[in-house]
């Protein structure tokens, strides 16, 4: 005489309801309310920060800067100039010898125009993500110099990106241009043998 039996229960179907049963029982735990919403804002801006605390920048100031050899002794024609370049560099890197690179380029433009001072000048240094993001990087009338060097540590290749704005007048005058940045104290780097591996205007 043949016996019938109910086959065991499948082990998928007992997975999955317990899975169901487990998703809607978090999913029940988890309002979607104002306060998580602005937990979630809290934390995306903590995470900004700390990638934005990975770069290094430098300014030369809010105001623009005429060496003092040269104050009272420029032309009163002047012609506005800026410039911005892009460095890749690895194992450090020497922000005073890429701002007197983007200087000595600022110059020999300026020398076309029949100048042969820079004054008003003025820098920012910085690498942020991309160089759309320098603060001010389009503003034709600021006069400074800026640096911003945006570190390796989500940068597979090892290598730094150093972004630099500088601006300045072309004037005329009877005295010899410095040939360096105006308050190049102010520039920051990272220390190591610099080796430059790529300018972009």
């Amino acid at each position: 005489m043949t016996t019938l039996t109910s086959p065991p229960p499948s082990p998928l179907l007992a997975r999955s309801s317990s899975g169901d049963s487990s998703s809607s029982h978090i999913m029940s735990h988890m309002p979607l309310s104002v306060s998580n919403v602005a937990n979630l804002f809290v934390k995306m801006r903590r995470h900004r920060a700390k990638a934005k605390a990975h770069h290094i920048e430098s300014s030369s100031g809010d105001e623009p800067q005429t060496h003092p050899s040269l104050e009272g002794a420029a032309s009163v024609e002047r012609i506005p100039l800026e410039k911005n370049e892009t460095f890749v560099c690895r194992d450090g890197v020497d922000a005073t010898k890429l701002l007197r690179a983007v200087r000595g380029a600022l110059y020999e433009k300026a020398q076309t125009f029949g100048a042969n001072v820079l004054v008003d000048e003025r820098y920012v240094a910085f690498s942020p993500a991309r160089p759309s993001s320098h603060p001010n990087a389009h503003s034709r009338d600021l006069r400074r110099w800026t640096c911003t060097i945006c570190g390796p540590r989500h940068r597979s290749d090892g290598t730094f990106r150093v972004y630099i704005h500088y601006s300045a007048n072309a004037a005329r005058s009877d005295r010899r241009d410095p040939q360096r940045p105006v308050a190049l104290e102010k520039a920051r780097g990272v220390p190591g043998l610099m080796t430059i591996l790529n300018r972009l205007d």
